[in-house]
């Protein structure tokens, strides 16, 4: 269904509204949605936040979320009230580049906080600062590092941005666990290597994987020792381990979210300006692709009917 952007933006909001959430935190919620289907990742757009209403009416997500921090050095605490990450890290913005542009870093250690959605968002909040960033948070667990089919460690995606130039966001495993949410919905098959079953084996069945099985690592133990690297630091930033955060029913998750903050104007006159050149550079002449490369806006947005008919 093709729609204009003004029109998914109030049905964002206005269903977030419905279910419980603040006017503040929805305002701040459906633009995090919106660019999601805006950055062309349908997968955490509006079909994530069928998945986001549910958890307001559980109360796995507090709707009346009031985030809170603490400055500490460069670091900044945030106690996200068991809400969204991107509504905690825009209420405390100004705390945050204010620490970044006076010390060339900061780090945002976002705690009890809901799963945080699609990772890019929060590269490319940081970009429209003039931010380099890298960021990385962990989820309940849904990946198993063995051959038992034990899953131990979350999806525990990590995004880096370039402003103007480049946002790397991707999960430890093959794909997002919104995208097997995506194939089990519509009954498509999973490709070979993405998961397995409860006992270990593979399997290409997308609602085994979410129901009983786990998403196997990217590159094997590679992979692994990556998602590790990420879990630790979402605990560091305060965060509950993948294994302790709850997955289903009424209690919020309290994941952890770590954000690193640079200012490149601390690394030299042009810093910035010299990476953005050298990506250009790769993409232009080397035909290198470059994700997350500024583009133009859509001007409509289509959106699966079957989600929209759930949320208009």
């Amino acid at each position: 269904m093709k729609l204009d952007i003004d029109t998914v933006r109030t049905t964002f909001f206005d269903a977030l509204r419905a279910h419980g959430m603040s006017e503040e935190q929805a305002e701040s919620s459906a633009g995090v949605f919106l660019d999601a289907e805006l950055a062309g990742k349908p997968s955490h757009g509006a079909f994530h936040l069928l998945t986001y209403l549910s958890a307001l009416d559980n109360s796995s997500i507090n709707g009346q979320a009031n985030p809170t921090a603490t400055a500490c050095g460069s670091v900044l605490a945030i106690d996200a009230d068991d809400g969204l990450a991107q509504f905690a890290l825009e209420k405390h913005r100004d705390q945050l580049l204010d620490i970044a542009r006076t010390n060339g870093v900061a780090v945002a250690a976002v705690r009890k906080t809901y799963t945080t959605g699609e990772l890019g968002w929060y590269a490319r909040f940081f970009a429209r600062h003039g931010l380099i960033s890298l960021t990385t948070t962990n989820s309940p667990a849904l990946v198993t590092l063995n051959a038992s089919g034990e899953r131990v460690v979350g999806t525990n995606p990590v995004t880096f941005g370039i402003p103007e130039a480049m946002v790397v966001d991707q999960a430890a495993t093959p794909v997002a666990f919104m995208r097997v949410r995506q194939h089990a919905e519509r009954g498509e098959p999973l490709p070979q290597g993405w998961a397995v079953d409860a006992a270990g084996r593979p399997t290409d069945d997308a609602s085994v994987a979410v129901d009983e099985g786990a998403l196997l690592p990217n590159g094997g133990h590679r992979g692994g020792n990556l998602a590790l690297v990420f879990e630790m630091l979402a605990m560091l930033a305060g965060g509950e381990s993948s294994k302790s955060a709850a997955n289903r029913g009424d209690e919020p998750p309290r994941v952890g979210l770590f954000a690193l903050v640079i200012d490149p104007d601390f690394f030299g006159a042009g810093a910035l300006g010299r990476l953005q050149a050298h990506l250009a550079t790769l993409a232009d002449e080397h035909e290198v692709y470059i994700p997350g490369r500024t583009r133009p806006a859509p001007a409509e947005l289509d959106i699966d009917d079957a989600t929209w008919e759930k949320l208009a």
